[in-house]
């Protein structure tokens, strides 16, 4: 896709949701904001045409695009920002490019691999439960505060899982405004986590990755060399990835693009942390994980969950 046509794409698409979605909040521009777009919405622009031009481009029915209309706040929020990072666009400087790096190698003789899941609890996350007992398989969930889902917690650690730190609110503008907002959003998670299962865990993953640049619209372009700083200080281990399953690319992904993947991104690999994401509508992650366990069973690699001493998988940081 040409970028002249993938720049349209994007502002037509922030249109839309300016004149239908986020009609009441300032989201949009928000958005905008952080991928260094302007957004101008002109009086005779024509959302119609705009949303059936989005739908056709970026969602792959019509169906689909009425089930990003019933996403709650945060989640349109998540999803558009998904969409934009899917989009063969530029929108900041060329960086060099950012690879996840182990800051130990592994014995030679070991495989494991580290099925990770973000955005939970859900339904979904009972889904992949319900199969990693099925298969006899322990996995890491990078949760977030989700009022009635307490029992998924719970569920979590007596299956004998890792239950680990995401985010309270996923809300980029507030968690990375300061170091010490970021640490109160955690800690409050945290309190959480052990109120309702009795666990206090040192894990994390940072919302978008240790090497985001989204934060630094909010806390400055060192905010998250300062937020890690404080976070190893405070005795907490946080992971990145280096397999992206892409059940984020889109609303609701292939089952089979998120499959071959993994597959395709673990064969060349010793320790392949997986990013995979268990929210409400990520409803083809489970339906992937059967074949993923069984594909990465027949590449040699054993499954473990990450722990403490698990040989970190982190980005090397854009500076």
């Amino acid at each position: 896709m040409k970028r002249h046509n993938v720049f349209v794409c994007v502002m037509m698409f922030l249109i839309v949701m300016y004149s239908s979605i986020f009609a009441d909040t300032a989201i949009d521009n928000e958005i905008a904001l952080e991928y260094g777009l302007e957004l101008t919405i002109e009086e005779n622009d024509e959302p119609a045409v705009a949303g059936e031009f989005i739908t056709n481009t970026l969602v792959s029915s019509i169906d689909e695009y009425e089930i990003f209309q019933q996403y709650d706040l945060n989640q349109r929020k998540l999803t558009l920002r998904e969409w934009i990072n899917s989009l063969d666009i530029e929108l900041e400087p060329e960086k060099e490019e950012v690879m996840a790096v182990v800051t130990e190698q592994p014995a030679a003789d070991t495989k494991y691999a580290y099925l990770t899941f973000d955005d939970g609890p859900s339904d979904n996350t009972v889904m992949i439960l319900d199969c990693l007992q099925e298969y006899g398989v322990k996995a890491t969930f990078f949760v977030l505060e989700v009022p009635g889902r307490e029992d998924v917690y719970k569920r979590i650690v007596d299956e004998g899982h890792a239950i680990a730190l995401h985010s309270s609110t996923h809300e980029y503008s507030e968690i990375y405004l300061t170091v010490d907002s970021y640490l109160d959003d955690i800690a409050n998670l945290a309190d959480v986590i052990l109120e309702h299962t009795g666990v206090t865990t040192s894990l994390l993953r940072f919302p978008g990755g240790s090497n985001n640049t989204i934060s630094h619209r909010y806390g400055g372009t060192d905010i998250m060399d300062r937020i890690i700083e404080a976070t190893n200080a405070a005795g907490y281990v946080y992971f990145d990835w280096n397999v992206d399953s892409l059940d984020a690319s889109k609303v609701t992904q292939d089952k089979d693009v998120i499959v071959n993947a993994v597959l395709d991104q673990s064969s060349v690999l010793k320790q392949p942390v997986i990013l995979m994401h268990d929210s409400k509508y990520k409803t083809t992650t489970p339906e992937a994980l059967p074949e993923i366990i069984e594909g990465l069973t027949q590449l040699g690699f054993s499954f473990e969950k990450l722990t403490p001493t698990t040989p970190v998988v982190q980005f090397n940081l854009n500076k």
